[in-house]
């Protein structure tokens, strides 16, 4: 059986979701997840957790206009538990992508990386150890990023009592949210419209595959980044008084906390 309100799989005859809580109607036929309708009438999927009868290709391009303009038609058409191992792939693929054709702008605009001084940056394509550590550092770091990330929302999310899928749920709205990394090919102000655009696309994929509110999805997000910066000012502050308890030690002064 399937939960009408989570849409998870639920053992057949009980009374109770064990997911959601959510009464369940004994004896009723399983519904089927519901699809969103596209802009011509058609039914959308997740492309890319379908790719076989697509193309790889075909099925990464559909996915990247999808979750960047259709967002909650997306996300309403993917299952929240099944295919989070695909969404994992699938942001590491937008992620070193996007950070190559980055760097390429870069060369042909002649910019420089700020700790890269005196030109040897735009030969960096031509190194192929530079290039074979880029080929192996930004997927495993993009890999990383979205497993952290995931990890982090997924606890604040079940604290505020909005998590009804798994950390996997999790996973694939932070993922496909990477969709916005694609703005970091244009240069100068891609890099701040995909972050906008990213925080966006998460809380919208945060909300759809947990089936909960869209307040909850926002502090799901926005909680650990000021329990960060709070962490952050308090080891800032703990360091400058340290250190100025030092200096007044050395100079024969007296420090009063």
């Amino acid at each position: 059986m399937i939960c009408r309100t989570c849409y998870r799989e639920i053992s057949p005859g009980g009374v109770y979701c064990r997911h959601c809580g959510a009464r369940v109607a004994i004896n009723a036929p399983a519904p089927v997840v519901p699809e969103a309708a596209g802009p011509e009438g058609g039914v959308w999927d997740n492309p890319w957790e379908n790719r076989a009868g697509r193309g790889p290709v075909v099925a990464f391009a559909e996915t990247l206009q999808r979750t960047l303009f259709h967002p909650v038609a997306f996300f309403r058409g993917t299952a929240p538990d099944l295919g989070s191992g695909a969404a994992l792939l699938y942001a590491v693929l937008v992620g070193t992508l996007s950070f190559a054709v980055a760097f390429l702008w870069q060369r042909a605009l002649g910019d420089q990386i700020s700790f890269d001084r005196g030109g040897r940056f735009l030969t960096f394509f031509e190194n192929r150890a530079a290039l074979a550590m880029f080929m192996i550092v930004v997927p495993a770091a993009v890999a990383f990023v979205c497993l952290a990330s995931a990890a982090v929302q997924h606890v604040t999310l079940a604290v505020l009592g909005g998590a009804r899928g798994t950390y996997g749920t999790t996973l694939k709205a932070v993922c496909y949210s990477s969709s916005a990394l694609a703005f970091n090919v244009f240069p100068i102000c891609g890099t701040a419209v995909g972050v906008v655009w990213q925080l966006v696309v998460q809380v919208i994929g945060l909300r759809e595959l947990h089936r909960t509110s869209t307040a909850r999805a926002f502090w799901a997000w926005f909680l650990p980044l000021v329990i960060a910066m709070c962490l952050v000012g308090g080891i800032v502050v703990a360091t400058m008084l340290g250190l100025l308890k030092v200096m007044l030690e050395f100079s024969g002064g007296k420090f009063e906390a």
